[in-house]
């Protein structure tokens, strides 16, 4: 008979060291940039490729890339060098697949040769030079492949140009490559008359602006720095326009406030800010949202998954924290199922989708049940705030900053309950407004309830199942669990009905 107790992803090698085992071989992105190039090996056990190593070198290979298209000799040489020790990396790795993909720089040099011949000798891989629509495509396939629905305007500012496209509902509907990017020695006036051929980036699709690339994940890193903003995750950010207008304006006077711009964006961030303060000019978007994507998500999302792969990333991630974080096995369906009546259907969102918000709701509490058993083997005082602290680092691109959040606050009181005396990230404070926070409490309430009274083990709780009338939570025990309820229970029990306004009740008391 097969151990109900789920074995933990790893091989243990001489001294004590262990080391994961995955499923299938690391592949490899390298993104050959005007700025920077940067490789990404990732694994997978699964559907979810987790980066393994993350590695970008400041190459600036299109600097000084004139009118003449000449790729200097000392930039090529450096750039070589950086991917002859990526090459070395990928080996010692045992990395096979890699897709090398090479942008603005390498497209527009007319000696581009003496850069990818000698280039594609070392990584032994043909390098993909992408086209301007191919670079628009790819970067715009990087946000959909997380925010699914997104509509918007989508740019990507690099050092040697600037992609724009306009999405809606996911659907691209126009695009256009700009031959500037931070690198560029440009003025504002050449930027106006360059966007003013492009009269859809304002008529068709205000709202949002997704800046991709990283001048703007440094507008953002500034952003955090100088407003006080809780959560130090980039991606899903979300800047009012007029706020990043006036920052804009700061990094290119004569003295420019650098306030929180990384100091190796520095120099460039006069030139990035010139164009971005022209895209919300010409856009008249209301915010931008800092996206953590790129265009090697795009080449991912082209070459590795397909449609059931690409569905939710946020499930794939928590499912594989399961296998190697449950004691036992099935727990996370069972938990599920206990917990969805927990749902307090909100009655003014209620009457715009009520299916939706139901989705909603569930994609979430099923991520928590996913992840309820992640910190059983840390030292019970600070398991709630390891705990959270976890789930607000996740490393995925699909949830927003309250669905972070929430998770996160789930978390907490599952280890913690109501304890006021407990350790806890200050981020939980923040962000979500009282109802969903108070939802998110009542979840982990529930979590906690659960695994207690069952030991953390599935054939226990199937012994439970619970009703909500709007009024009364009531709790039916099968007859086999009936010995496992003691007051305890029956205390954590009461918790979790009062936490979501309801009377506690539990049949044959």
């Amino acid at each position: 008979m097969t151990s109900p107790i789920m074995s933990s992803p790893v091989l243990s090698l001489a001294g004590g060291v262990t080391a994961r085992t995955f499923t299938g071989a690391p592949m490899a992105v390298i993104d050959i940039g005007s700025n920077s190039i940067r490789l990404v090996i990732y694994i997978s056990q699964g559907r979810y490729p987790f980066p393994l190593f993350n590695e970008r070198s400041n190459c600036r290979l299109g600097e000084g890339l004139g009118p003449d298209g000449i790729l200097r000799k000392d930039r090529i040489e450096v750039a070589l060098a950086t991917l002859s020790r990526f090459a070395g990396l990928m080996q010692s790795m045992g990395v096979t697949k890699a897709f090398p993909v090479a942008t603005a720089a390498v497209r527009r040099a007319c000696n581009a040769a003496e850069f990818t011949e000698p280039a594609e000798a070392i990584l032994g891989h043909k390098i993909m030079v992408l086209s301007k629509q191919e670079e628009a495509h790819y970067v715009s396939r990087g946000i959909t492949l997380n925010v699914p629905d997104m509509s918007g305007l989508v740019a990507d500012l690099g050092g040697g140009s600037l992609e724009v496209v306009a999405i809606s509902k996911g659907v691209v509907k126009h695009s256009v490559s700009f031959d500037f990017g931070h690198l560029s020695e440009i003025e504002e006036a050449e930027i106006d008359a360059a966007f003013s051929t492009t009269p859809w980036m304002k008529i068709d699709y205000p709202g949002r602006l997704y800046g991709v690339g990283g001048s703007f994940r440094a507008l953002g890193s500034a952003y955090i720095e100088q407003s006080g903003y809780p959560l130090a995750v980039l991606h899903g950010l979300n800047i009012p326009a007029a706020t990043a207008g006036h920052m804009l304006s700061a990094f290119t006077r004569d003295l420019p406030d650098m306030t929180g711009v990384p100091v190796g964006r520095q120099q460039n961030m006069p030139c990035a800010a010139r164009i971005m303060k022209c895209l919300l000019r010409h856009s008249a978007v209301e915010k931008i949202f800092i996206s953590g994507t790129s265009i090697r998500d795009g080449v991912l999302a082209e070459t590795q998954f397909n449609d059931a792969e690409r569905a939710d990333f946020l499930q794939a991630v928590c499912s594989e924290i399961s296998h190697a974080s449950h004691r036992f096995a099935n727990v996370p369906r069972s938990l599920f199922n206990l917990l969805r009546p927990l749902h307090k259907v909100d009655e003014e969102r209620a009457l715009i989708d009520a299916d939706a918000e139901q989705q909603k709701f569930e994609r979430l509490l099923y991520a928590s049940c996913m992840l309820s058993d992640l910190c059983w083997n840390e030292h019970e005082d600070i398991r709630g705030d390891l705990g959270a602290r976890r789930v607000l680092g996740l490393p995925v691109n699909c949830i927003t900053h309250k669905e972070r959040i929430w998770l996160a606050t789930v978390i907490y009181h599952r280890y913690v309950g109501r304890k006021m005396n407990k350790s806890r990230p200050p981020e939980l404070g923040f962000i979500l407004g009282r109802n969903r926070r108070a939802e998110a409490t009542t979840i982990g309430l529930g979590l906690r309830f659960a695994l207690m009274f069952s030991g953390g083990t599935s054939s226990c709780l199937e012994c439970l199942s619970m009703t909500n009338d709007g009024n009364a939570l009531t709790l039916r025990v099968a007859d086999e669990g009936r010995r496992l309820l003691d007051d305890h229970s029956r205390r954590r029990f009461a918790q979790l009905a009062q936490s979501a306004s309801l009377v506690p009740v539990i049949e044959g008391d």
